[in-house]
């Protein structure tokens, strides 16, 4: 790896260990791998080394999970940001993609767009850069209300055991070898056929959530952070292992799309809607959200110049 790619100086390090919007603390190092295979050296010798690691990818700052934050931690810390290893990969005739971990929402819906498709979540965090792989991380989506929390079982990862050893972990259903070199390179070159391509009973998206939303008279929340109907390998692993792929579900894109804007003053009028389009809708809304009166209000203020800027 070349030595730019890896950040020492105070001013360097800047950038990635302070969150966009919060979170802040000190680190060792920012090393930044321009391929899976050294991505996966840097976590063994960090590993060997004692240290505690932070996978980063577009630090938005949206969970405060990808830098540190405080300064109480007991070892020193090393952020692997991945946002230059950002292939996608179309596989099903782009039905389903596997993405790297520095691949970002927007680019996806770019790449879909040709093809008649949407990525799972279309939402405010996909203009900003917001990765595919740290969505899955975190089950985000919740205003995603047909395709529910982001979620696959079909994954490439790796964890520490209970001797302290660095295993990589091969769940995406593909064919690429059998060493973690192996793996690795034959995924990030693509060398692999339709024919190596498996579809195991497994999940790649959320499949009853539409389900959960329509048992509006269950006690029971229909999602809620660390659900464990929805933790499995890297999804809800919220920094626990170190992520290298993820294969998820992608979506014919809308003919027609309509947005409803609705004001009250009574918040019970909102919940009495909510009941009513859960339980006798035929066909539920795509996503739905809400403004409270003061973030109305500093919407109207501030929005277009935050649209402009982002753009």
């Amino acid at each position: 790896m070349e030595e730019k790619y890896i950040l020492t100086s105070e001013s360097s390090k800047y950038a990635h260990r302070k969150g966009y919007r919060y979170g802040i603390g000190e680190v060792f190092a920012v090393v930044k791998p321009g391929n899976l295979l050294e991505s996966w050296r840097v976590l063994e010798l960090c590993v060997d080394a004692g240290f505690i690691v932070i996978m980063q990818a577009a630090n938005t700052g949206l969970t405060g999970g990808s830098t540190p934050y405080g300064a109480n931690y007991d070892r020193p810390i090393v952020i692997i940001n991945t946002m230059r290893i950002d292939d996608i990969h179309f596989i099903d005739e782009g039905k389903q993609i596997i993405a790297l971990p520095g691949s970002t929402l927007f680019d996806l819906e770019n790449k879909l767009a040709p093809i008649g498709r949407e990525p799972h979540s279309v939402i405010g965090s996909t203009s900003i850069g917001a990765s595919i792989v740290g969505g899955v991380c975190n089950n985000s989506g919740g205003s995603l209300i047909q395709r529910g929390p982001a979620y696959t079982e079909l994954s490439i990862y790796a964890q520490v055991n209970d001797k302290g050893e660095l295993k990589l972990i091969n769940d995406l259903g593909v064919e690429l070898g059998s060493s973690p070199e192996e793996i690795l390179t034959n995924l990030q070159e693509k060398n692999y056929t339709s024919n190596q391509v498996q579809f195991p009973d497994k999940l790649a998206s959320d499949n009853e959530y539409e389900k959960r939303l329509r048992a509006i008279d269950q006690e029971t929340p229909a999602r809620f952070n660390a659900d464990k109907r929805r933790l499995y390998g890297v999804s809800g692993s919220a920094g626990k292992v170190a992520v290298f792929a993820v294969r998820l579900d992608t979506y014919p894109a809308a003919k027609k799309n309509k947005v409803f804007y609705i004001g009250t003053n009574e918040p019970d009028v909102l919940w009495k809607m909510r009941r009513d389009i859960l339980s006798n809708f035929k066909n539920i809304p795509t996503t739905g959200d809400y403004l409270h009166r003061a973030c109305y209000d500093a919407t109207k203020k501030y929005s277009k110049d935050n649209f402009i800027v982002i753009l």
